[in-house]
């Protein structure tokens, strides 16, 4: 991508971002590392490992953009559950590239998809307020063969 495209693209964004309501920009955030997983289970059926890999990282990528904007001030006991909530993904996100296993997108896509659902209701305001995430097991302790 030469560089005036880069800019145009830099500016549609930004004129997005400025028009797409936080809580919707939330949900299209939610979506894209969703559609990411669902690409990554067909790389790993494929047996291709480096897109497989590239793909999880895109999600994580997302998902650690997410936590990151996390306001513990302001965001009281839903910021500290989205805490955990993320760190449990990102840990997940992690034993799809050490497993390879497409099982755990599965998981990640189901508990992603619920919380989507949360926030397209805050976003549509369909929902009075933003519930807690679904619960999150603790992380097991898996051996790092595959």
């Amino acid at each position: 991508m030469n560089s005036m495209a880069q800019r145009q693209a830099f500016n549609a964004y930004g004129q997005a971002a400025q028009t797409v309501a936080p809580a919707q920009q939330i949900v299209m955030l939610y979506d894209g590392t969703i559609r990411r997983l669902h690409e990554a289970k067909v790389a790993i059926a494929e047996q291709r490992t480096e897109d497989r890999f590239n793909l999880v990282q895109k999600a994580t990528a997302i998902i650690d953009a997410l936590h990151g904007c996390l306001d513990y001030q302001s965001g009281g006991e839903i910021a500290q559950l989205l805490d955990r909530f993320y760190t449990y993904i990102g840990y997940r996100l992690q034993q799809i590239n050490i497993q390879n296993d497409p099982t755990i997108c599965d998981e990640v896509i189901d508990r992603l998809t619920e919380m989507r659902a949360s926030w397209a209701g805050v976003a549509n305001g369909t929902d009075g307020g933003m519930q807690p995430p679904p619960a999150t097991p603790t992380p097991q302790t898996t051996s790092l063969s595959t």
